[in-house]
């Protein structure tokens, strides 16, 4: 089952790699990622859906949560 997780991050260069590496780690494939700049320029949004159970999706969010670079995890 696809679940879709919205995040907010620092723009700064780099945060791609370790938010997808979060899921590369856990063997997870994403299936669509969008990123767009926010009106405040130091942060960006993301929506990456990937391929996990619910409670794959829970282990995730606590993951992303944990990195720096991200100031706001939800599973939409």
């Amino acid at each position: 089952m696809n679940q879709t997780f919205s995040l907010v991050v620092t723009n700064d260069p780099g945060v791609l790699l370790r938010v997808s590496s979060v899921f590369a780690r856990r063997g997870y494939n994403i299936s669509s990622l969008h990123l767009n700049e926010q009106e405040m320029k130091e942060v960006s949004q993301m929506k990456i859906t990937a391929a996990c159970t619910e409670s794959e999706a829970i282990l995730l969010v606590r993951q992303l949560n944990k990195l720096i670079d991200v100031r706001q995890v939800e599973k939409l």
